[in-house]
């Protein structure tokens, strides 16, 4: 039997949503990562008149959002696309001709696909390496873990999971698939925990647990999504909208905090959250998986002076490396 769903910082979201818009409003939200509907459910029982364009890349998540918002379908247009890739032109090719005034993303990795997905996201069962959220597409973490080059393992175990052991469990990696590849994470958990030591295991938490958030961020390249993904939000809100983003992790935090503060300063948007919104203790309690979630909240006053392309802001990238 499946846990109980909870929608992550569900009052705060409503409740700032509610102090921006009027109840009789028909207000467009955009819910970037629809998960399990939970916070698109919020939207659309708070807001009678209102629409919601519910997307994700994960097709069984879509799905099962679809299913929990049934009784609102007509409310609804679903849309299987990563965020990162949403534009004016990909909303139109839906019907979609307004630009969205509530946006919504949640970038943390669903109670589903940890604990139910199969795809290897979690220590907890022996599961084949896989990890990704667009399933059939690109690489997964078992072909990270048996074809990257040892250095190339060490950055992204340093990078995204900020572990201080990476190039010794890099180097055992890179030693043990010589032998024999590895399919499963039952075999990643065993071997991470053979190499740290005891006394520097993270109290409370598995010592394999940053490992597996550098691949999951890897195989899913999720920081380059939301560095892509806000920029074009942002965008794309329409004046006098509001977008709220809860991030999990310092990674994904840093990148959103230093989006909107640049937004704020020089594109005509206001902060709303000086400091980011933390879930309550009550929250916690129910919820212990909230812990980490920062949300901040910025509010278009102002007109961006240029439409956003892609191709812009990839030829910007470019030119810092």
């Amino acid at each position: 039997m499946e846990p109980v769903h909870y929608s992550v910082q569900g009052n705060e979201i409503l409740q700032i949503f509610r102090e921006n818009f009027s109840k009789e409003d028909a207000v467009l939200f955009l819910d970037g990562t629809a998960g399990e509907g939970g916070h698109s459910l919020l939207f659309l029982q708070e807001f009678p008149n209102s629409k919601v364009i519910l997307c994700d890349r994960d097709p069984v998540m879509l799905s099962r959002a679809l299913a929990r918002l049934d009784e609102f379908k007509n409310r609804v247009v679903p849309i299987e696309i990563n965020f990162s890739e949403i534009d004016s032109d990909l909303l139109s090719s839906y019907g979609v001709t307004d630009a969205p005034q509530g946006i919504l993303l949640d970038l943390g990795i669903s109670t589903f696909h940890l604990l139910h997905s199969g795809r290897g996201f979690s220590f907890r069962e022996s599961e084949p390496l896989d990890m990704r959220l667009s399933p059939d597409s690109g690489l997964s973490a078992k072909d990270v873990l048996n074809t990257y080059s040892k250095d190339k393992l060490m950055q992204i175990f340093y990078k995204y999971g900020e572990e201080r052991w990476s190039k010794k469990i890099a180097e055992v990696i890179v030693d043990r698939r010589k032998l024999n590849s590895i399919f499963y994470t039952s075999e990643l958990a065993d071997l991470v925990s053979k190499i740290i030591p005891r006394k520097f295991w993270p109290p409370g938490r598995h010592p394999a647990t940053r490992i597996f958030q550098a691949l999951r961020i890897e195989v899913n390249q999720e920081l380059a999504h939301i560095e892509t993904g806000l920029i074009s939000l942002l965008n794309l809100l329409r004046l006098d909208g509001v977008i709220q983003v809860i991030s999990f992790h310092s990674l994904e935090d840093r990148i959103v905090k230093n989006a909107f503060r640049d937004y704020a300063k020089e594109k005509g948007f206001t902060l709303l959250t000086k400091k980011p919104i933390l879930p309550s203790e009550e929250e916690t309690k129910i919820n212990p998986a909230s812990r980490s979630a920062k949300l901040r909240v910025l509010r278009k006053t102002k007109s961006v002076d240029k439409k956003y392309r892609r191709e812009d802001f990839e030829e910007e990238e470019e030119s810092d490396v």
